[in-house]
């Protein structure tokens, strides 16, 4: 048997089983936790089990501008990833299609349960490193969209990692979501994001939400959970509402969860990015408006990207897949201003 054979034997007979601890008053973390994620993520990594490529960031720099948009260049995930394909914000789980209960055992880091049952997967295209798939209840067949579990597990898993750069993020259909089984993206980003420090605008009746300012790059509406013993069911809750509502409206959306601060856990905000139209996902293609991109991280496929993309440029696209949100929505979320 060869040693890549050896290893992936291994990795698929040992994959570990974790149990979160139910409290969420430990503001130190769960080590082990975030040690068995990076370990399981880089031991494949290294040995080029289950991945497409190795990650290699070529080049990156931050675009001049206001927003610090960090650019990235990473052509292998244009050329090597998946292919994505077509389906809309009602579309049906659909088992003969791709999905994650048919990947290889060996892509499998943990089981978790916290207190749902999730699965983290390695991405097999990954965009930052330790990036990996997390699928709530992986044997339940649900189409890509949140459940009340899928909500609320980004918390649960951010709230125990002692590395606050890691963030978690989530493509509905119509959105860019490439796989149509419920699944959110989690990532180590080393740099703080125009979102983490912008100021927020509170909605007016509906405690804990906020709205971005209309000068951001992107419309959208952010639940922010600083007390979670206290707190954590009504943003949850909040959240459900809210995605139910754009739902109902046939409105695709994106989602981002972070840390204010990546020395310092001060708050948890939970972005909503709705929009106004879906989009149909042909093909994978140089820059994408998806979660990372309307937060401010923007990995692209072409050299010529790289060194094109400008601040207004990137803006100018990320309203296009948007269009009017705020208008869209004015009905339900009226904003208080300052006077």
């Amino acid at each position: 048997m060869s040693k890549l054979r050896q290893e992936k034997k291994t990795m698929t007979s040992t994959c570990p089983i974790y149990e979160l601890s139910s409290s969420l008053e430990d503001s130190c973390g769960d080590p082990q936790l975030q040690r068995l994620l990076e370990t399981t993520w880089s031991e494949r990594h290294d040995a080029g089990i289950g991945f497409r490529y190795h990650l290699n960031i070529e080049r990156e720099r931050v675009a001049e501008g206001k927003f610090g948009f960090l650019i990235l260049l990473n052509r292998q995930r244009l050329t090597e990833r998946r292919q994505p394909y077509v389906f809309l914000l009602d579309a049906p789980f659909d088992a003969s299609r791709f999905n994650f209960t048919r990947v290889d055992p060996a892509e499998i880091q943990l089981e978790l349960f916290c207190p749902y049952p999730a699965t983290v997967l390695i991405n097999n295209s990954p965009v930052t490193v330790y990036h990996s798939l997390v699928v709530p209840d992986r044997q339940g067949a649900h189409s890509q969209l949140l459940t009340p579990e899928g909500i609320r597990v980004p918390f649960e898993l951010l709230l125990r990692l002692p590395d606050r750069r890691y963030r978690i993020g989530y493509n509905s259909p119509g959105a860019q979501a490439s796989v149509n089984h419920l699944h959110l993206h989690l990532l180590r980003i080393d740099t703080d994001l125009y979102v983490q420090r912008t100021e927020l605008l509170p909605v007016r009746g509906m405690p804990l939400l906020y709205r971005l300012p209309d000068h951001l790059p992107a419309q959208g509406y952010c639940y922010v959970l600083r007390d979670p013993s206290r707190d954590l069911e009504r943003v949850c809750s909040g959240l459900k509402t809210l995605l139910d509502t754009l739902l109902e409206r046939k409105m695709a959306h994106n989602l981002f969860w972070t840390w204010q601060h990546l020395r310092e856990g001060v708050e948890i905000r939970a972005f909503v990015f709705p929009r106004s139209k879906q989009c149909i996902n042909k093909a994978a293609c140089s820059f994408n408006a998806a979660f990372l991109e309307l937060c401010g991280f923007v990995s692209v496929g072409e050299a010529n990207d790289f060194e094109r993309l400008t601040e207004d440029a990137i803006v100018e696209a990320l309203r296009e897949a948007q269009g009017d949100v705020y208008q869209a929505l004015s009905d339900l979320f009226p904003i208080v201003t300052a006077e």
